[in-house]
């Protein structure tokens, strides 16, 4: 499908959830997306809103509520609902509609204190970015073809991945139903791996060609394996890296202690192979609604 490229994020008041999505879209997607967000009853951009995303180094401070009749039908490609219990707005058009119930993280309750509702909108934000670097696969630029491998680029992978300095043991066992690569002309120029031991899952073998490192490939990859594990239902991606810990971050993934794998991934090739002890572990946890 051709890349959707105007995202409006709608919620009831376009206080907390919506805000936060269109501040993590913007910065996930770049220019590769044009977004926004409103509601049906705006009001203003909530405080803890805006301190959970300066956590991230997203500022939303200069934004504010805005009313989805702002937005006209025609100007939206993906409208993307958050509202959960509350009766979420509704904009009329032949754009395509999605629905992520996300709690409202705000709340009255005067038993809340401040760090119990900084952990509620942590909580939201998480959700929310996790959602987007699942939908992530399908913005990926049209002329970046995200195809699955064939049994005949097992060299072509294992040499790529080598030269990128990751360890190509065990890719075999898992050739090539698990990996997916971007071809150009008859060359491999990226690919990423996500490999299954029963429910559990690893992300590996990320790597792009030295000469189109700042196109997208990567991004396109990784977010194909992960919307890949997501339509399967599994409940967390790990993978371990050595050089790219920050990116990895950005997209999600949470720092977790090497023992706190799952035993089947722990066993896996990769770990039990040439991966250094050195290398941190990431676990991304899914929503698989």
């Amino acid at each position: 499908m051709l890349a959707p490229n105007r995202i409006l994020f709608l919620c009831v008041a376009n206080s907390a959830r919506s805000q936060m999505a269109e501040g993590l879209a913007r910065w996930l997607y770049g220019d590769r997306a044009v977004v926004a967000s409103a509601g049906s009853r705006p009001t203003r951009v909530n405080p803890y809103a805006i301190a959970a995303m300066r956590e991230l180094g997203v500022e939303l401070g200069g934004h504010r509520s805005k009313s989805v009749d702002e937005f006209a039908p025609d100007a939206v490609d993906v409208v993307i609902t958050l509202c959960a219990d509350e009766v979420c707005p509704v904009i009329l058009g032949k754009h395509r509609r999605m629905h992520w119930p996300i709690p409202d993280p705000a709340s009255d309750d005067p038993s809340l204190d401040a760090a119990a509702l900084t952990a509620r909108f942590r909580a939201a934000r998480d959700a929310i970015r996790r959602r987007l670097v699942a939908f992530e696969s399908e913005l990926a630029p049209p002329a970046v073809a995200v195809e699955p491998a064939r049994a005949d680029e097992l060299d072509a992978v294992c040499a790529l991945v080598a030269a990128a300095d990751l360890p190509i043991d065990g890719i075999a066992a898992q050739f090539p139903a698990g990996y997916v690569v971007v071809r150009d002309g008859g060359a491999i120029t990226a690919v990423a791996g996500l490999e299954r031991f029963g429910d559990a899952a690893l992300l590996r073998s990320v790597a792009v060609a030295p000469g189109v490192r700042t196109r997208g490939l990567g991004r396109a990859v990784v977010a194909d394996r992960i919307a890949a594990a997501r339509r399967a239902g599994l409940p967390a991606v790990h993978l371990l890296t050595t050089t790219a810990a920050a990116y990895f971050a950005r997209l999600g993934f949470a720092r977790i202690e090497r023992a706190a794998l799952p035993a089947a991934v722990a066993a896996s090739p990769e770990l039990t192979g040439a991966c250094p002890a050195s290398a941190a572990t990431f676990e991304l946890v899914l929503d698989v609604h």
